[in-house]
């Protein structure tokens, strides 16, 4: 059985076959929702407002029950990428506006590009000075943070690589004599 989809804010409107996830049905009638994650249910940007047509949707996820509030499942919204379209009929949504939402990295992107634009030149070399140190810091501590194991092999590795390379090197110095004798 098939499943009329609209999107009250701009009109866009469907049929799509039960079974869809929202997410999925708003690709295919050309509305790209956002999804930080993926579409994996780790993150709220993909949510929607169900204006019509709740019953036709499967059960919450323990994802909605994780990122969506009591407040916001009470006000009818869902995460598409959870929200499996089971039964016919029609499904009315709208996209939670971006304020009501957590942030995408785009549009925090975005935003930190439009603002850094109008810096004054000495505020934007402190601002890049900031970041150099704050994406050091987070390099040391990635690198503390590896499995002793993890070291050890790439240790293990390159050593294996010098211990080759030496006996490479070896072998090019000694005598004539004794390059042929192992030839034999």
């Amino acid at each position: 059985m098939s499943v009329n989809v609209e999107f009250a804010s701009d009109g866009r409107q469907g049929i799509v076959a039960e079974g869809t996830y929202i997410w999925d049905a708003a690709k295919r009638l050309g509305l790209r929702l956002p999804a930080e994650c993926g579409g994996r249910g780790e993150c709220d940007t993909c949510a929607v407002i169900v204006r019509e047509g709740m019953t036709l949707l499967s059960e919450l996820t323990n994802a909605e029950r994780t990122r969506l509030s009591p407040e916001r499942l009470a006000a009818g919204e869902r995460l598409s990428c959870q929200a499996k379209i089971e039964r016919g009929g029609t499904l009315v949504l709208d996209p939670v506006p971006a304020t009501e939402r957590a942030e995408t990295t785009e549009e925090t992107k975005r935003d930190f590009s439009t603002e850094f634009r109008h810096l004054p030149f000495d505020k934007k070399l402190a601002t890049l000075v900031e970041l150099e140190v704050i994406a050091a810091a987070q390099t040391f501590k990635a690198v503390a943070e590896l499995p002793s194991a993890l070291i050890q092999k790439g240790l293990g590795v390159m050593a294996a690589y010098g211990r080759a390379r030496e006996q490479r090197q070896r072998a090019e110095h000694r005598p004539a004599e004794e390059q042929t004798e192992k030839q034999d």
